[in-house]
């Protein structure tokens, strides 16, 4: 829904399509070094980090807002 959200402008399907991108370079890149970092953590030392490094972004969904009136399906 954020990403909808973000692609706002004239190309809306060239700025949603960017940003996916990104999200997946995102889950991409730590997801070839995670198997590594399992060995050397453990499972439950992995499970941990996994945890933590999970914090950040649970903090900041308090602080993103959306207009109240969008996804809703506008009466024409």
């Amino acid at each position: 829904m954020y990403l909808i959200y973000i692609a706002e402008g004239k190309s809306k399907t060239s700025h949603y399509a960017i940003a996916t991108g990104f999200m997946a370079l995102g889950m991409m890149l730590p997801g070839m070094i995670s198997g590594y970092m399992q060995q050397w953590l453990g499972y439950d030392g992995f499970f941990i980090w996994v945890v933590i490094a999970a914090l950040p972004a649970l903090i900041l969904l308090k602080y993103i807002s959306y207009p109240p009136e969008f996804g809703k399906k506008t009466s024409n």
